[in-house]
């Protein structure tokens, strides 16, 4: 919150520095300011969203698991889980309270509701969720997804696909809609019981519309890399199509850090930060 409002003083300050001087340049200036800014806060939204991704993943692969303890090994002890089953279905509602859990260095409040049909065997399988007051380090995500979890796909890993169709409001109040597609394939640790190691591979595209008629679409160019042991996503790179502008998100070469690097068309490159 801090520095949102820090930027923001900034934007003012350049705004009233700038009157009186040619009107293209101050315009430029700003937009300057505000591309950075945008890039910088789609980011920590796209880093937020794999927490959202975890928290289902985790859950379901535990409690489809056919060796598990009364614990569950994957959340914090003030997340609550419970579990409705019946001959056909399991509906289970992870509850992180509105005080909020620390998970992973992000702050986590409200509900994730899944359900799906109860089928071990199956080699594909639609798990639905629905977000009920839930927050990620005060940015609020409300709506659903359906997610395709297939076993074993052509690499012989587990893949997820993922629909996305989600509202997303910010510390300020803007909102914006997101939807779009992801898949996550599970290229390391699976199924061995140790959430730490496991490492996923996301591709996908999607469009992110803000109430003032601005349209960002994002699209995965180099497979982003996710590992359960950072807070971060640590490589690949994503194309950005802006309604000002354009360019690509280098999310680094696999360093677990909050750093990535924006290349405009024109060449020039901005560090920000997740």
């Amino acid at each position: 919150m801090k520095s949102s409002l820090l930027k923001f003083s900034l934007s003012l300050f350049f705004s009233v520095i700038l009157i009186g001087c040619d009107n293209e340049d101050s315009e430029n200036q700003l937009i300057e300011l505000d591309n950075t800014e945008e890039v910088e806060l789609d980011a920590k939204v796209d880093n937020a969203t794999e927490v959202i991704s975890d928290t289902f993943l985790q859950v379901y692969e535990y409690e489809e698991s056919l060796i598990k303890g009364p614990i569950h090994p994957f959340l914090p002890d003030c997340v609550t889980v419970t579990i409705e089953l019946s001959d056909t279905s399991k509906e289970i509602i992870v509850d992180f309270g509105s005080e909020g859990c620390e998970v992973r260095g992000h702050i986590v409040n409200g509900k994730v509701m899944m359900s799906y049909v109860a089928d071990v065997d199956a080699m594909t399988l639609v798990i639905n969720y629905e977000l009920e007051d839930f927050f990620i380090d005060d940015i609020q995500f409300s709506g659903s997804k359906t997610i395709t979890r297939q076993k074993s796909n052509d690499n012989g890993n587990p893949e997820y696909a993922m629909n996305l169709d989600l509202t997303i409001t910010f510390t300020d109040g803007t909102q914006a809609t997101r939807i779009g597609t992801k898949t996550r394939e599970w290229i390391e640790g699976s199924f061995n019981g140790n959430w730490g190691d496991n490492v996923f591979l996301i591709t996908g595209a999607w469009e992110t519309s803000f109430k003032n008629g601005n349209v960002h679409s994002t699209t995965i160019i180099t497979p982003v890399r996710r590992e359960a042991s950072c807070k971060f996503l640590v490589s690949g790179v994503v194309e950005l199509v802006r309604t000002r502008y354009s360019g690509s998100l280098d999310y680094g070469g696999g360093e677990c850090d909050n750093k990535a690097v924006f290349t405009n068309t024109d060449g020039e490159e901005k560090e920000i930060y997740l």
